[in-house]
């Protein structure tokens, strides 16, 4: 009878035993520590869009990712959103690099519901060449020409996107996360389309032979910093 008891506190124990382990560990497996990786992309082109992929494990409820990105070593960071493409997979296509522009540097981030980050991947950073191959699905495509830019430093706003073109860029955040219409190229859009009608009356009276020669405001790179 004591040897029967015996036996049945020790598989009692033991039960309550396991039941703690699995109350610790339980949480932890069934919700792994969020994390997010970023492919590195061979290159990039001067002048055209690159998308970037990032794989995340653990997403918060309602989180969403971000792609960091500058041109390296210059001025602060800018930030894209990511779209997500199913559970864990996501992509981001930055602003076009201009001639200048000979690296980028790029990472991704994880944010809760609240917009806090809780992962950051790895820094990596890409060339920029003349002759890189890029493929854009057509939902990318679209969103390259609709881009909504992020900025990290109060010193970015009213200034254009460091070494990156203002093609397709609508959209600016500042650091304190308030929208607005991107004012700067914008502004350099509406020149450029407006020039050709200011000219042309002027250049339909030249003499044969003379070029129209056009400049395009939007394409001016900004001061080299010191």
């Amino acid at each position: 009878m004591k040897a029967q008891a015996a036996r049945n506190d020790l598989a009692a124990a033991a039960a309550l035993a396991a039941a703690l382990f699995l109350a610790a560990a339980g949480p932890a497996a069934a919700q792994p520590k969020p994390t997010i990786n970023v492919d590195q992309v061979s290159c990039l082109r001067f002048g055209d869009n690159q998308v970037f992929h990032a794989t995340a494990l653990g997403e918060p409820a309602g989180g969403s990712g971000r792609l960091y990105f500058q041109w390296n070593n210059h001025g602060g960071y800018y930030w894209v959103d990511l779209t997500s493409e199913g559970p864990g997979r996501y992509w981001g296509v930055p602003p076009k690099p201009e001639t200048r522009n000979t690296e980028v540097s790029y990472y991704a981030t994880l944010l809760d519901a609240a917009g806090r980050e809780v992962s950051r991947s790895q820094l990596l950073k890409s060339k920029v060449t003349g002759d890189c191959v890029v493929k854009l699905t057509p939902q990318q495509f679209g969103t390259a020409q609709n881009l909504v830019v992020g900025e990290t430093l109060p010193n970015q706003t009213k200034n254009r996107v460091m070494g990156f073109l203002c093609d397709g860029i609508v959209t600016r955040v500042d650091s304190d996360n308030v929208p607005r219409v991107d004012e700067i190229c914008r502004v350099c859009s509406v020149v450029w389309w407006t020039l050709p009608k200011l000219l042309a009356p002027a250049l339909a009276g030249a003499a044969p032979g003379i070029s129209q020669i056009i400049h395009d405001p939007a394409q001016s790179s900004p001061a080299v910093p010191q």
